[in-house]
């Protein structure tokens, strides 16, 4: 028989940086997508960029013996961004751990909850936060809905046994569903059960973790979807990104390009994803290198984005082994070095990458290289027995349990985001 600290240890062990990178990589589908900057935690964890707005120097024809043109100096702006404090807690029973001592079976039900606590309650929010507008958005109401059983517009990141509030869109500071609870999710009807019914909810009304958006508070990541706009991001309590207010005349060099339709949604054409990958050039002096998109739109619009299919006989060898044959690429890539939602579909040999949970409606398409993921002392979510002396793995509390107590910093960035252009209205399957 196994003592208990040899099963907490081999729990940890099997927690080690290199498996939850692993992890963080399947649920997360956008990690890798971004380069990542370590941040010192002096100064409250503070990016400071300095961001170009004026370019130095002077160009111009003259007569034999002519004056110099007169030189023009450079000039910058600051963006300033925080890292977010997140933390995280999950729990397991006496009986669990006592029994995993004894059982190889009970080790590994306690391995696999441990496991599918960490990525639906840790990184599934996590992912939702990145893929969000800086409000933590985990499902959105396409119309009112003030009944127990709620219709969302696209996948919902909520999970059963989660608390959720429902808030108001408009102000997005009124809670008009407080801490309820996920009682049923259907994923095929995009239907979620709460265990209370919100009032007076209208279309674009959302769920978010229950106490983490309302006045003056907005405890998320900046998003995808709010650095990729032409706006500041939704509610004063998110505040400008970077601390540069889009509306002031003189900074449209933070603004991206953002190809829309009135709210009425339209078929995507070839020429509307050209005029998106044109934008980025043009206004963002980037290289378009990857898509984002749910998987509706993948499915409406599949032939429009998959790659040339063609078949040499002169040369035979094996087809590539993703779904699709004769087509570059390969299925949807996991593991350490895959794990971004890359899938066989490209356009302008651009790769495209799914994000089941992702804004209805809505491609966005950005140059890799200008979104940076910042992070304090770990790169990870870690437990708080490996960030702080003295802490024990397992936390007791006044149950039959123990806690598991998980700590990060991060923060979404970017340096230049008209190098992203977004196509909202999008029809779907």
């Amino acid at each position: 028989m196994a003592s208990t600290t040899d099963v907490v240890e081999a729990l940890k062990y099997t927690y080690g940086v290199d498996q939850v990178q692993y992890l963080v990589n399947q649920e997360v589908v956008c990690w890798n997508m971004f380069q990542k900057m370590k941040k010192p935690l002096g100064g409250r964890g503070q990016f400071i960029m300095p961001i170009m707005v004026k370019n130095p120097g002077a160009w111009t024809g003259l007569a034999e013996g002519g004056s110099l043109p007169s030189n023009l100096n450079p000039d910058t702006a600051e963006a300033n961004f925080s890292l977010t404090e997140f933390a995280g807690l999950y729990n397991m029973s006496w009986k669990l751990l006592q029994d995993a001592r004894n059982s190889k079976f009970a080790f590994q039900t306690a391995l696999k909850m441990m496991e599918e606590g960490f990525r639906r309650r840790i990184l599934k929010m996590i992912n939702a936060d990145l893929i969000s507008d800086g409000l933590g958005k985990l499902a959105i109401l396409p119309a009112a809905d003030d009944a127990t059983e709620i219709t969302v517009n696209s996948l919902p990141s909520v999970d059963v046994g989660m608390v959720v509030d429902v808030m108001d869109a408009s102000n997005n500071t009124s809670v008009l569903g407080n801490s309820l609870t996920v009682n049923a999710v259907d994923v095929p009807n995009r239907t979620v059960t709460l265990s209370g019914a919100p009032s007076g909810t209208a279309a674009t009304d959302y769920m978010v973790i229950q106490d983490t958006v309302g006045s003056g508070i907005a405890y998320h990541t900046n998003g995808l979807l709010s650095i990729i706009d032409d706006a500041n991001p939704p509610g004063a309590s998110v505040g400008n990104f970077g601390g540069i207010n889009r509306s002031t005349a003189g900074n449209e060099f933070w603004k991206s390009i953002v190809l829309s339709n009135s709210g009425t949604n339209r078929a995507l054409t070839e020429d509307l994803i050209m005029q998106l990958e044109d934008s980025v050039r043009e206004k963002g002096g980037g290289s378009l290198n990857a898509y984002v998109s749910n998987l509706a739109i993948v499915r409406r619009y599949h032939e429009l984005l998959r790659e040339d299919t063609y078949f040499a006989m002169s040369s035979p060898k094996a087809l590539d082994g993703g779904s699709g044959v004769g087509r570059s690429g390969g299925a949807q890539q996991k593991g350490e070095d895959g794990g971004d939602g890359q899938t066989i579909y490209r356009f302008s040999g651009n790769p495209w990458h799914v994000d089941p949970y992702f804004a209805a409606n809505t491609i966005i398409g950005m140059d890799k290289k200008h979104f940076y993921l910042g992070h304090g002392e770990h790169p990870v979510p870690r437990p708080v027995s490996e960030i702080f002396d003295g802490t024990s793995f397992f936390r007791q509390t006044t149950s039959t349990t123990f806690e598991v107590a998980w700590y990060w910093q991060g923060q979404l960035l970017s340096d230049n985001p008209a190098a992203g252009a977004k196509i909202e209205d999008v029809a779907e399957s």
